[in-house]
């Protein structure tokens, strides 16, 4: 497998609408993903409002997941990583302002959203399930700024990473009934405080 400093596996793919998406895989190493994935296993999930499906649907519907206050991102350690600064690179200057932590258990309704209105916000997706076959379905798709066109469809690869501008409306998948675990997912926004 190819690794960052040997040979690079990164895709970059821009929107109809300019925008930015980036996918880095083989980005962390095996026993790293493995320590990563133990912490989300044993860390404790709450059931939250899906806010979007009130809105769209008017009803509550319940997920699974965590916010993740900023001493939670860094004891996670995506950003210590010795390859993150190859994630940095698409990040620049932007600063962490926030992580969720998404377990999909079949009954959330996905709706395509943007993670911040703001033009310089750019969010990673990190894919942290040890095992998963692209048969199981589970992708995340993304859609033009206007919400017309689909762009870009991203299977669910594990230890995948993608950075994109947090502008794009996407929205994740289900897994089929063939999928033996639950689909996780780390998602953070990064950006640069506007100048009043």
């Amino acid at each position: 497998m190819p690794r960052i400093g040997d040979k690079m596996n990164r895709i970059e793919h821009k929107t109809k609408d300019g925008d930015s998406i980036v996918i880095f895989d083989d980005l962390f190493d095996y026993s790293t993903r493995m320590l990563w994935f133990q912490a989300i296993y044993n860390s404790s999930l709450t059931f939250g409002i899906s806010y979007d499906s009130q809105l769209s649907d008017m009803k509550s519907v319940s997920g699974l997941g965590n916010h993740w206050p900023k001493y939670e991102w860094d004891n996670y350690g995506l950003d210590r990583h010795k390859n993150w600064p190859e994630v940095q690179k698409e990040l620049g200057d932007r600063q962490w302002k926030r992580t969720w932590l998404n377990v999909a258990t079949g009954k959330e309704l996905f709706r395509f959203h943007a993670d911040h209105n703001l033009n310089n916000a750019k969010s990673i997706l990190y894919y942290p399930n040890l095992k998963w076959d692209t048969d199981w379905d589970g992708q995340t798709l993304f859609k033009s700024r206007d919400g017309k066109t689909y762009e870009y469809c991203i299977d669910y690869v594990p230890g995948r990473l993608v950075v994109f501008d947090s502008i794009i409306p996407h929205k994740a998948t289900h897994a089929n009934h063939e999928a033996p675990g639950l689909r996780m997912i780390i998602n953070a926004v990064f950006y640069k405080e506007e100048k009043k």
